[in-house]
């Protein structure tokens, strides 16, 4: 199974928690969170970066698969939607 890096920024007064994933996957759990040890103050940098310093990060955490599927539920849901026009 697959692990993902997940950081998670401020909740947002419009009521959504942004998400920055970066493009990197691991084996097992314990290959993620020693990269997430090794790597979160760049990690961390790179998600500001991503939102340009407006958000900041609240937290990072190694998710897997089936969680990043989770995840990525109301995202596909709002690309299907714009795209029908709704």
């Amino acid at each position: 199974m697959k692990w993902f890096v997940v950081v998670v920024m401020m909740w947002q007064p419009s009521g959504y928690t942004p998400l920055w994933i970066p493009y990197v996957t691991f084996e097992n759990r314990e290959e993620c969170l020693a990269h997430v040890v090794e790597n979160q103050f760049v990690l961390f940098a790179k998600a500001i970066q991503q939102y340009e310093g407006k958000i900041t990060p609240q937290q990072i955490s190694c998710v897997p698969e089936k969680g990043m599927q989770e995840l990525l539920k109301p995202i596909d849901k709002q690309i299907e939607e714009e795209k029908r026009g709704v």
